[in-house]
């Protein structure tokens, strides 16, 4: 036969429990350990003539190059032209 479940050792569940006077506290659990480098990636969305964005496309691929690394450089192309 199943053991009676006892409801008295619930309760302890349903209040924080505060340590009395002398009775130490517990130990807080530990810090985790931090991240080695914070996330710091965004995201755009861009509207163009599909021709515009295919010219894109086909200068990152023929420079094997990510769309942010070709995005940097012609930015950087476009400020010295100025």
């Amino acid at each position: 036969m199943p053991k009676p479940l006892d409801l008295d050792r619930l309760k302890q569940f349903e209040t924080p429990h505060e340590p009395a006077r002398g009775e130490p506290r517990p130990a807080p659990p530990p810090e985790r350990w931090p991240s080695r480098e914070p996330v710091r990636d965004g995201q755009i969305s861009i509207k163009a003539p599909l021709d515009v964005i295919e010219r894109f496309r086909k200068l990152c691929k023929d420079d094997r190059r990510t769309y942010a690394d070709m995005l940097s450089i012609l930015m950087d192309n476009h400020g010295r032209t100025r």
